[in-house]
């Protein structure tokens, strides 16, 4: 039997490590490889993608599914969690959503096994591949979805409950974790990049505000706190970028305080949209915009796939080689990231941290100098 290689994040405890081991073998006992089903690839009809985590997630792997759509004829359906439906609905280039709320995924606030399965019930399909390789994930779509094939990856656990054990690449960005499917299915490997256009985003538009011509956005919020710049440097960088260029200031209402929403409404030349837009909405003022600064969220991976000019403040918790914004062409995402003493490389995995040294230690007057620099330089070329 191959070793496995294992991908667990950093802040995961050994003890619970041993445990997810110890499972992964007694099920490989349980599920043996010759009970495994056999089945001709060339008799599926309808590919079902599931991505049950978070939105920046999903956003990654969107020009993998318009792809695998152009390139084939294949139903193509997706099961996203509750968060992720308002986007994934609208796309172009799948034909059915399904919704699955995982209780592990969920943020802020505690998730029903109960309604999980009844969702998961729901589900009927040739083939079901999982782009995450987790445990749980295998566990729950092996015994609670109706398929013939069960594709995925077993770095997290559970490849004996998989049909099709896709190899991981561990040094690869994360556009690239549908790439095994491609082959699987026979498909050619052309560059998505080929593919995608800013327009396949979906987005509401907005109309009861005339926007400029010109004007960048930033966005304040991200998922986790460990991510999380402190708004008083958002509002220091803003003071210095708002005299070259109008500034739309979006995000939720949990991002910032009644007392830092005054400061930035008290700000010329700066709007402040924190909380008066939904995620739609909020795409397509992004879509209208020139420029875009943000910090690691979902938010800033939408601006990546639109093509956008992006400066991005990256934290110490996720490997930046692989979970960094995709660019479509050189210089399009400018990361700015600091290596401290509390570095594994690989990406801290905490979602909340006490010092938060690798953010704190990104200074406003850097953030708005190369913002400064990259205005300077554009007004030169035109």
């Amino acid at each position: 039997m191959k070793e496995i290689v294992y991908r667990f994040s950093p802040n995961i405890s050994a003890k619970k490590i041993r445990v997810i081991k110890l499972t992964d073998k007694l099920l490989s006992g349980i599920f043996r490889k010759g009970d495994k089903k056999v089945i001709d690839n060339q008799v599926i009809k309808e590919v079902t993608i599931v991505q049950l985590a978070h939105i920046g997630d999903l956003i990654l792997m969107l020009p993998a599914l318009k792809k695998l759509k152009v390139l084939s004829n294949y139903k193509i359906n997706l099961v996203v969690n509750s968060q992720n439906f308002a986007i994934a609905s609208k796309l172009k280039f799948v034909d059915s959503v399904t919704v699955a709320d995982a209780p592990w995924f969920a943020r802020g606030k505690k998730g029903s096994y109960f309604g999980f399965l009844k969702q998961l019930r729901k589900i009927k399909t040739d083939f079901i591949f999982d782009v995450r390789g987790d445990l749980r994930n295998n566990l729950f779509i092996k015994l609670f979805t109706r398929h013939k094939v069960f594709a995925g990856y077993n770095v997290g656990g559970g490849g004996a409950l998989l049909d099709e054990v896709f190899p991981f690449d561990h040094t690869g960005h994360s556009t690239g974790l549908t790439k095994p499917l491609f082959n699987y299915l026979n498909l050619p490997d052309f560059d998505f990049s080929n593919f995608w256009e800013a327009d396949d985003i979906p987005y509401e538009i907005v109309n009861n505000h005339v926007f400029p011509d010109n004007f960048m956005v930033m966005h304040l919020g991200a998922g986790a706190e460990s991510r999380r710049w402190p708004v008083q440097s958002f509002i220091e960088t803003l003071k210095v970028v708002s005299k070259d260029i109008p500034v739309y200031v979006l995000g939720t209402k949990q991002d910032a305080t009644q007392e830092e929403i005054a400061a930035i409404i008290a700000m010329p030349n700066v709007v402040n949209c924190v909380g008066a837009y939904s995620i739609p909405q909020s795409i397509y003022i992004l879509k209208r915009s020139s420029l875009f600064m943000g910090l690691e969220s979902g938010f800033s991976h939408i601006a990546a796939m639109l093509r956008k000019k992006s400066f991005i403040l990256f934290s110490g918790t996720s490997n930046i080689n692989v979970w960094k914004p995709y660019s479509f062409t050189e210089g399009q995402v400018t990361l700015l990231n600091h290596v401290v003493e509390c570095d594994l490389v690989t990406g801290c995995g905490k979602f909340t941290c006490d010092n938060n040294i690798c953010m704190k230690h990104i200074y406003p007057f850097e953030v708005s100098s190369l913002i400064q620099s990259h205005l300077q330089n554009t007004a030169s070329v035109a």
